[in-house]
């Protein structure tokens, strides 16, 4: 019986090492998954994978005394974002790759820019201070207005880097590169993006901007709804139509930190 046990003890062994290990909810080092998921991202490998699916929200309050919900809301997300937040005067390297589903469609609508973000910067504990966003639909993924990548690259990796100072001073500035390709730039104060208070950037008001706390990285599909009130703009839901079949994204190679040469 004792020689049958150990054989026992040492196939479970055996068996632990050959089986590979699964895929498991987690974050790269250096990032964690945002307060309000309504689907965790897979990390396998050094590759973040995020699906986003129909109706996909998390019923967690913001906390911030509006009683509003992802749910409540309309909103569906799948994000994670950077443990070690920036501060205005620090000059920092924002970098990953993308890689987002091929034939995946999104119709941005009337709106002047799409409400599928998939990456995004904004202060922390405050209100409508989002600042910079990467929005996606089915034309590609522009950074603000300019194209990062067209849709011709879903299904392809796609290296995004952001070089910046944080500043509300002239000596501040922004470059954007998307595979090496410099698509952005901007010189002077970013601590108040351009068109914060327009339709264009509606999670940005000037009547709230707060510069003091500090600026935080988000990565991974966000779809905003149409809140609480969708009813008095003539929507039975405060969801947007979505495609049945989600989208699945992924990303690697995230990095943060001092600008690398």
């Amino acid at each position: 019986m004792m020689e049958a046990n150990k054989y026992c003890r040492l196939l479970m062994v055996l068996l632990c090492l050959v089986v590979p290990t699964s895929v498991t909810s987690g974050s790269p080092s250096g990032f964690k998954e945002t307060k309000f998921q309504g689907s965790s991202p897979k990390l396998s490998g050094g590759e973040l994978t995020y699906t986003l699916m129909p109706g996909q929200c998390s019923a967690k309050l913001y906390g911030d005394g509006r009683g509003e919900s992802d749910c409540k809301n309309g909103a569906i997300r799948s994000r994670i974002t950077n443990t070690k937040y920036a501060r205005l005067g620090q000059t920092m390297e924002y970098s990953v790759d993308f890689w987002i589903q091929p034939g995946f469609r999104y119709n941005k609508g009337r709106p002047p820019r799409s409400k599928l973000t998939i990456m995004e910067w904004q202060r922390i504990n405050t209100i409508k201070n989002h600042i910079y966003m990467m929005h996606l639909d089915s034309t590609g993924a522009k950074f603000e207005d300019k194209l990062c990548f067209s849709s011709k690259k879903f299904g392809q990796w796609v290296n995004f880097k952001m070089n910046v100072r944080w500043s509300k001073k002239d000596d501040g500035f922004i470059d954007v590169f998307c595979d090496g390709k410099h698509i952005y730039a901007l010189r002077g104060q970013n601590a108040i993006p351009p068109g914060c208070g327009t339709e264009a950037k509606s999670q940005c008001h000037l009547d709230k901007i707060d510069l003091g706390p500090p600026i935080q990285w988000q990565i991974g599909p966000h779809l905003s709804g149409y809140g609480m009130n969708h009813k008095n703009y003539g929507f039975d839901s405060p969801f947007r139509a979505w495609p049945k079949s989600g989208l699945t994204m992924k990303t690697r190679n995230h990095y943060y930190g001092r600008p690398r040469k």
